[in-house]
């Protein structure tokens, strides 16, 4: 995303680089708000995944260093909801979206550890943020560190393999998302018919698919089949309406990508509907170029797909 200083991304930093994060959480609680620094750090900090928004400065000279600007972490351990805290922003990096930022890359690497939701502990000021966010407040006030604080929670999707008896929820979730285009439409017996039995098609075809769930409902989709040589198809990424911008998107391109890394692929390809412009927006993001020309495949929907590829070696992260 852009700041007004210039790009940013969010990753879970490394542990050489969390002396940053912790004085940055110095500076914002201990200098800023008077968090007693005694209770700032604690040994949650040791076992935490701790995420980071580092800014580029256009104008800055080649090779200069990011800058951290905003900071977060993630402890806990699944099957238990993960806890986010130590949510922290550089005074002038805020109302940039900065914070909005690192909540999602904390959300990612609580999908991806398999956490089924996540609690907070919100000062209270900050309570109408967490809620645009999805969260509500589960309880009444209380004093931490002699701020007033709320507890805040959010379901989370459980991202899982695909079976076969989440056939009926696939259909439900791609006829829907097709059907947000004039003239797609979804032919199961005709055109797909490995809907009808997802998990015992990719199983017979050397692939994987993963199906992520809430609820009940299945909300998102993706799978990876194997082409030749030292190549692979991504396919059937799909993120339900309700579930979109909260980062589901990037975990699940994400299983796909160390799948592939797992299995050697230097090349995963992948074909769009050209009336797909957000998903050509989002694949551009992460780093997949689209190459010349198309393909018809003379369906019902009168489908023309644009071919977009992405080349290993990666190093995959939560980049957002």
């Amino acid at each position: 995303m852009k700041t007004p200083l210039g790009s940013l991304w969010v990753t879970v930093v490394a542990r050489a680089d969390l002396p940053a994060v912790f004085a940055l959480r110095h500076e914002v609680f201990v200098v800023g708000q008077g968090v007693p620094a005694a209770i700032e750090r604690d040994e949650l900090d040791d076992t935490a995944v701790h995420v980071g928004a580092y800014e580029v400065d256009p104008e800055a000279p080649a090779g200069a260093q990011p800058r951290l600007v905003g900071t977060g972490r993630l402890v806990g351990e699944p099957p238990e909801p993960g806890r986010v805290g130590r949510m922290a922003v550089r005074a002038d990096a805020r109302r940039g979206g900065v914070g909005t930022a690192v909540l999602r890359g904390l959300e990612r690497a609580a999908m991806r550890r398999g956490h089924p939701g996540i609690v907070l502990h919100a000062q209270r000021h900050a309570a109408d943020f967490y809620e645009k966010a999805g969260y509500t407040a589960a309880g009444p006030e209380f004093d931490e560190a002699g701020i007033r604080h709320v507890e805040m929670r959010k379901e989370l999707p459980l991202v899982r393999p695909v079976t076969d008896a989440d056939s009926a929820g696939l259909i439900e979730l791609i006829g829907t998302t097709w059907g947000e285009y004039p003239g797609c439409v979804l032919d199961i017996d005709g055109e797909e018919p490995w809907l009808r039995a997802p998990g015992s098609y990719y199983a017979a075809n050397g692939g994987r698919m993963w199906v992520a769930e809430l609820r009940g409902a299945i909300v998102g989709s993706i799978a990876l089949r194997p082409g030749p040589d030292d190549t692979a198809e991504l396919k059937s990424l799909y993120v339900g309406a309700a579930a979109r911008r909260h980062g589901l998107g990037e975990v699940l391109t994400s299983l796909v990508e160390d799948e592939a890394l797992a299995r050697g692929v230097r090349q995963l390809e992948l074909w769009t509907d050209t009336r797909f412009a957000d998903a050509h927006r989002f694949y551009a993001r992460l780093g997949y170029t689209r190459l010349p020309g198309s393909r018809e495949l003379h369906d019902l929907s009168n489908t023309v797909e644009y071919p977009f590829v992405k080349t290993f070696p990666y190093t995959a992260d939560l980049a957002g």
